[in-house]
């Protein structure tokens, strides 16, 4: 692993906050020539709850995530694998035949920050709880790129899947330190009959209750846990309990 990036790597794993560890990972990128940089997760659900830093002015797109409709292609199309996705103008070609009106004109914004090449790095994928990446990219034209960048993917998706992992270990601690809001009887009750492995269809004919009534609980138990699916909302529920 390129030298530069181990050091990055420790440095993010042992920051004391989550901006100290994107402004060394904005430093150190920049030495190989990346000067364009967003991170961008969402959960799978719907709506979905964009987290988004961007190193782009005003923090690009930011606040267009804060729409339900916003669309970031990236995170929206190339998640499915751990793949990386060459993106931007300069390959356009490449996808343009399943790209669609929306996407070009994100990229053609893009474009207006002098970003025309990008390599995009899936770092949490589709169907567990959350997922997105990175997309790193500059002005260069493809042949600059590929010649400059491309060899350090291996190295860039390292870097990457580090500060994922601890920019949602902190995403974690905030979603627990904020919400403290009591668990409901039903909340409880739900909680319970799933740690006991019931599925929602058979703890609504339990409780003689809808089961979308029992969906609504257990939804809103995740979002008072800070939990980001059943699994871990039972388990926190648990350690709670034993507490």
């Amino acid at each position: 692993m390129e030298r530069t990036i181990l050091e990055c790597a420790y440095s993010i794993e042992t920051a004391k906050s989550p901006d100290a560890a994107w402004a060394r990972m904005l430093d150190t990128l920049a030495r190989f020539k990346l000067y364009k940089v967003i991170y961008a997760t969402r959960d799978d659900g719907s709506p979905p709850h964009w987290n988004v830093r961007s190193s782009l002015p005003n923090s690009w797109p930011r606040e267009l995530a804060k729409d339900p409709e916003f669309i970031e292609p990236f995170v929206t199309f190339c998640c499915a694998t751990f793949e990386p996705t060459k993106v931007g103008a300069e390959y356009l070609d490449l996808n343009d035949h399943y790209i669609d009106e929306y996407t070009r004109k994100y990229i053609q914004t893009t474009t207006k920050f002098d970003w025309h090449a990008g390599i995009g790095i899936p770092t949490a994928l589709k169907g567990s709880g959350r997922h997105g990446g990175f997309i790193l990219g500059n002005a260069m034209m493809r042949y600059d790129f590929e010649r400059s960048v491309m060899p350090l993917v291996d190295d860039l998706r390292t870097l990457c899947l580090v500060a994922n992992a601890r920019f949602e270990t902190w995403r974690k601690g905030e979603i627990h330190q904020d919400v403290v809001r009591p668990l409901s009887p039903r909340e409880i009750q739900t909680l319970e009959m799933l740690s006991r492995g019931l599925r929602p269809k058979q703890i609504a004919d339990e409780l003689g209750l809808k089961e979308s009534s029992v969906r609504l609980y257990t939804k809103n138990a995740r979002n008072k846990l800070g939990a980001l699916n059943n699994n871990e909302a039972v388990r926190l529920f648990i350690d709670r309990r034993h507490k």
